[in-house]
């Protein structure tokens, strides 16, 4: 189901922004062409609601910084009520900013930093760079945001597969049902122990995991899937992202923040933790090493980020998980330009693991997914809602099984 079909029609683009230099700077280099046509101006919050209203624009580029009404909270008006793909507009908002970070959340599909406009970059160069986020946000298809409809999907997951919790005493597995607010603990159906149900992280099993690999404009998509998922699931995630460490270490703070998963940067020599999501540079090669009955990371930086496109970190991630778990490895790809995980996802298959790519619909950049949806017939209609939920199935499905290194 893919969305590249050619357009016949330009693109409607409506432009959202205080600033009259700015806005004819954006005229100016838009004007010029014949596949893109400017419906609308607006200065403030207000003012683009209406526009939307009556001149449904097919791609939105709003400052963030506004009087009257500022752009997040636009953007969230948006959202909910006529769905449009948004791209942000900031002085403020580099990449790696908790800015940028809550605008993708609220369900922008890219930035651009205003200061690149007038320093630091070459006229063409920008308006090269502008025009093809107009072009990549028009290929995707936005939906209405509601905050508790990928909760409830994967709450009644969690309910429907039980919380299996293990008596540290006698060592005995048991799956407990829906139990009333507030109680803690459960007698071991065994020798009666009590068991609490709520299990520090480090007695959470490590027997699955899921790899998962985007480029810069995966962001979004996992911001709206890892805060979904249950620690108690059972597993490990490992989230590999192809941009710079320090946007990583910087989306990793964010990430943890709104997530129930502990999400932390991975590190070499730590050793996976089941309920944890771990996430990488995809300039640095990740694989796992089996010791003492866990796995472990071993993390070998690359010196130069032109080696990365024959590197393969997506890859050499997702095959070393499943040449050591063999079936017990989920490989999914998100949005991205580049190539990696094709062969990645190969080694998955060929060991009885499972592998889904997320809708092309909702790829910023397609070309990550594209390959590998068609040489292996992977589904292509899974959100990131779908995905969510998909994980889940696979770590709950496998949470009672006790393996080791």
């Amino acid at each position: 189901m893919t969305q590249d079909i050619q357009r016949k029609s330009p693109i409607k683009l409506l432009i959202v922004d205080d600033s009259w230099v700015l806005r004819k700077v954006l005229r100016g280099t838009i004007s010029q062409r014949d596949d893109i046509e400017i419906i609308g101006e607006a200065t403030n919050g207000i003012e683009a609601l209406g526009l939307i209203l009556d001149l449904k624009p097919d791609v939105i580029l709003l400052d963030m910084e506004m009087p009257t009404m500022d752009g997040m909270t636009t953007l969230q008006h948006l959202m909910i009520h006529t769905p449009t793909p948004t791209v942000m507009l900031s002085s403020l908002s580099k990449r790696g900013t908790t800015r940028c970070f809550d605008a993708l959340k609220y369900g922008a599909v890219d930035f651009v930093s205003k200061n690149s406009f007038f320093q630091g970059m070459d006229g063409a160069a920008h308006s090269k760079l502008v025009v093809s986020k107009i072009f990549s946000a028009a290929k995707i298809v936005v939906h209405s945001i509601d905050p508790m409809q990928q909760n409830n999907a994967c709450i009644a997951l969690s309910n429907e597969y039980g919380k299996v919790v293990f008596c540290e005493d006698c060592g005995t597995r048991q799956i407990v049902g829906n139990v009333s607010p507030g109680v803690g603990t459960v007698k071991c159906q065994k020798c009666g122990d009590t068991v609490p149900l709520h299990l520090d992280k480090r007695h959470r099993r490590m027997n699955y995991i899921t790899v998962i690999g985007a480029g810069e404009s995966g962001y979004a998509n996992l911001l709206k899937i890892i805060p979904a998922l249950d620690p108690e699931m059972g597993g490990a995630l490992c989230v590999m992202v192809r941009d710079k460490i320090e946007h990583i270490e910087s989306f990793v703070k964010y990430l943890d923040s709104i997530s129930d998963l502990e999400v932390t940067l991975g590190h070499s020599g730590a050793t996976l933790e089941g309920g944890c999501c771990y996430v990488f540079s995809g300039l640095n090669n990740v694989t796992l090493s089996p010791y003492s009955g866990n796995y472990t990371l071993q993390i070998d930086q690359v010196d130069r980020e032109e080696s990365i496109g024959n590197f393969g970190a997506i890859d050499s991630l997702m095959i070393s998980s499943a040449s050591l778990l063999n079936g017990r490895v989920t490989g999914i790809l998100l949005s991205g330009s580049s190539t990696d995980g094709i062969k990645g996802m190969e080694c998955i298959l060929k060991e009885n693991g499972t592998c889904f790519v997320l809708n092309p619909a909702h790829c910023f950049h397609k070309t990550m997914i594209e390959g590998p949806m068609g040489r292996y017939d992977l589904q292509d209609d899974l959100d990131e809602n779908s995905l969510a939920v998909e994980i889940q199935k696979c770590h709950f499905a496998n949470k009672e099984n006790i393996i080791t290194a």
